[in-house]
């Protein structure tokens, strides 16, 4: 048997690098063996160089980007899939003037992220 998750049950979180994510699916929700991750990304909105030890799934369903992995530069325009392999260091970039909106899928429920350089990604600080 199966469950639904509704998506405004899930947080959403506005990062420091341009990018709001929100993880519609993964272990918290109830998942046991797959996750899918939604971003939006401001112009110029980044995900820096990280890597995860299973594969991942990246879909442009809007916009334009690129994708770096091992330092090899890939065009990513709405309706491309990338496919990072396991152990695989890359980045996620909007290199157009529109919001990006990409979705990411994990043959895990809870896949890691292992930052290269210690990036920190945090969620912005509403305004008081």
């Amino acid at each position: 048997m199966g469950f639904i998750i509704h998506k405004s049950s899930q947080g959403l979180e506005k990062l420091n690098t341009g990018r709001t994510r929100q993880w519609l699916a993964n272990g918290q929700s109830g998942t046991t063996s797959t996750a899918l991750i939604e971003n939006y990304f401001e112009e110029g909105g980044f995900v820096p160089p990280h890597y995860h030890r299973t594969e991942e799934l990246l879909i442009c369903l809007e916009g334009h980007g690129l994708v770096i992995m091992n330092d090899a530069y890939y065009d990513f325009p709405a309706g491309s899939v990338a496919v990072i392999e396991p152990m695989t260091v890359h980045e996620v970039r909007n290199t157009g003037k529109e919001t990006m909106h990409m979705l990411g899928f994990f043959p895990e429920a809870d896949p890691k992220t292992i930052w290269i350089d210690n990036d920190e990604v945090l969620p912005v600080k509403p305004e008081a």
